[in-house]
C-alpha cells in the first residue's frame, strides 16, 4: 500500500497559544517530539532555500515537500484495497487514466470522497510504481504476463510498457522477463523442474516408473527359479523379458542423461554434481555386458551389483531426500568427529578385549577380530557371535558399551539442530 504521511502545519497547530506561554518542561517536550518525529523545530521559522511556504504552511515545491496538503492527495479503493497517492505524481502521465483527472473522474465516488476501480489489487501496486519511480515497470513473478498486460492496457500505459520493453538493457529484460528462454535452456527445465509444464510433470512420473521396474527387476532376477532361466546359455520367454524391459529402462535413462548433459547452462558443475555420476553408473553395467562375454558371470558380478544405485535415482524426486542429504553435508563435522572418537573406541576396546580374552579356545584370535566384537558392540547391534568370558572382559565390555552411547548421543543434538534450520531453509524451494 502506497500512502503519504500526513503532517499537521506546526503554524497552525499552536497557534492556540503563545510562546513563551507554556511552563519550561513543556516547550522542551514540544521542541523534542518535534525535532524526532519531523526534523522541524515547531517553533522557529520554515525555511527551505530556494522555496517559500504558502500561507496555510505548505510548501509549493514538491521536489522539497516536507508538509503534504491533504486536498492534494487522492484515495483509491482498488477492489477494497485502499491507496493514496498524490495528485502532481499522478499528474506526472497526463495521458493515462490515472493521470488524467477527466479520465479518472468517472470512478470518483462523491458520497465517499474516494475513487473505486474493480481491478486486480496485486497487480495496482506495480501501476503505482509506475507514476512513483517515473515510468519503470515491474511484474511479479507470481502474476501472469497476459494478466498483467490486461491491466497495463486499462489504465492505458501500453505505450510507456512498449517505450520501457524497447528500452531497457539485457539485465533488466531478465527481471521484468520479457526475454524468451532458448531451446536447451526450455530442455533444461523440462528435465530438472517437473512444475515448469505439463510434459515434464508426465515424463517425471514416467522417470519414478523406470526407475522403481529397475531396480525391481534387480531383486526378483535373484530369486532362484528365475535366475537358472536368465543364467541358462539357451533362450527362453523369460529371460527375453527381462532383457526386453532391461533394455527399455536403459534407453529411457540414457536419453534423459544425454538430454541433460547437452542442455546443461553449465558443463563443468553438471559433470561436478554427484546425482549425474550416479545417473552414470547406473546405465554403464549394461553396455559393457553388452559388449563384454556374457558366458563370463564372474567377471561382471562387481558390474551387476552397481545397479543397485539406480534407488538413488529416485533422490532426485524426493524432497525429503534431498533435504536429509543437504543436512549431511552441512553436518560434515559433526559427522567426522564422531567417527573419530568411534574409530579411538574400536582400537582401544579392541586391543584391551584382545589381550583380555586370548587363549586357546577363544574367538578373539587377534586384534582385527576383537576390534570385529568392539564394532558391533559400540554400534549397540550385538550379535553375539563373540561374548567375553572373563569377569574384568565383561567389566570392559560394560565400558566399551557406554562409551558408545555417549559418542553417539552427544552429536545428535547438533544434527538435529542443523536439520530444523536446513529444513526450515528449504521447504519453500522444494
Amino acid at each position: 500500500m502506497v500512502k503519504f504521511t500526513k503532517v499537521l502545519n506546526p503554524a497552525s497547530y499552536f497557534d492556540h497559544a503563545q510562546i513563551g506561554s507554556r511552563s519550561p518542561a513543556t516547550e522542551k517536550a514540544i521542541s523534542n517530539y518535534a525535532e524526532e518525529k519531523n526534523h522541524i523545530n515547531p517553533l522557529t521559522k520554515l525555511t527551505v532555500p530556494g522555496n517559500d511556504l504558502s500561507e496555510n504552511g505548505i510548501y509549493k515545491s514538491e521536489s522539497s515537500l516536507l508538509l503534504v496538503d491533504p486536498s492534494n492527495i487522492i484515495r483509491l479503493n482498488v477492489s477494497g484495497g485502499y491507496f493514496e497517492i498524490s495528485k502532481d505524481t499522478l499528474s506526472r502521465y497526463s495521458n493515462t487514466l490515472l493521470g488524467s483527472e477527466v479520465q479518472r473522474e468517472k470512478y470518483y465516488l462523491e458520497d465517499r470522497g474516494e475513487y473505486f476501480l474493480e481491478r486486480n489489487r496485486r497487480i495496482f501496486s506495480s501501476i503505482l510504481y509506475f507514476y512513483q519511480s517515473q515510468g519503470k515497470f515491474y511484474r511479479p513473478t507470481c502474476v501472469a504476463e497476459e494478466q498483467f498486460l490486461e491491466e497495463i492496457r486499462f489504465f492505458k500505459l501500453e505505450n510507456h510498457y512498449k517505450r520501457f520493453v524497447d528500452n531497457v538493457d539485457d539485465d533488466e529484460k531478465k527481471v521484468s522477463e520479457t526475454t524468451k528462454k532458448s531451446a536447451l535452456q526450455r530442455v533444461w527445465d523440462f528435465f530438472e523442474e517437473p512444475n515448469s509444464s505439463a510434459a515434464a510433470r508426465v515424463w517425471a512420473v514416467l522417470d519414478v516408473v523406470a526407475i522403481t521396474i529397475a531396480v525391481a527387476m534387480f531383486i526378483v532376477e535373484t530369486i532362484p527359479a528365475i535366475k537358472k532361466d536368465i543364467d541358462s546359455e539357451e533362450s527362453n520367454p523369460r529371460q527375453v523379458t527381462f532383457f526386453v524391459i532391461e533394455t527399455i529402462c536403459i534407453i529411457f535413462f540414457s536419453i534423459e542423461l544425454i538430454a541433460r548433459f547437452i542442455s546443461s547452462p553449465d558443463k563443468v558443475v553438471f559433470l561436478r554434481t554427484a546425482m549425474n555420476w550416479i545417473d552414470f553408473v547406473t546405465i554403464l553395467p549394461y553396455y559393457i555386458q553388452l559388449a563384454a562375454d556374457n558366458n563370463n558371470g564372474q567377471a561382471l558380478v562387481v558390474l551387476r551389483v552397481l545397479r543397485v544405485i539406480r534407488v538413488l535415482k529416485l533422490a532426485r524426486h524426493s524432497k525429503g531426500i534431498i533435504i536429509v542429504t543437504k543436512t549431511l553435508a552441512a553436518s560434515v563435522n559433526e559427522l567426522a568427529l564422531l567417527l573419530f572418537f568411534w574409530f579411538i573406541g574400536v582400537i582401544i576396546f579392541g586391543s584391551i578385549m584382545y589381550y583380555l580374552e586370548y587363549n586357546e579356545h577363544s574367538k578373539f584370535t587377534s586384534i582385527l577380530q576383537s576390534s570385529w566384537w568392539a564394532v558391533v558392540t559400540m554400534s549397540t547391534v550385538g550379535y553375539g557371535d563373540m561374548v567375553p568370558k572373563t569377569p574384568l572382559g565383561k567389566l570392559i565390555a560394560s565400558v566399551c558399551m557406554m562409551f558408545s552411547m555417549i559418542v553417539i548421543a552427544l552429536p545428535v543434538t547438533v544434527i538435529v539442530s542443523k536439520f530444523t534450520r536446513v529444513y526450515a531453509k528449504y521447504k519453500d524451494k522444494l
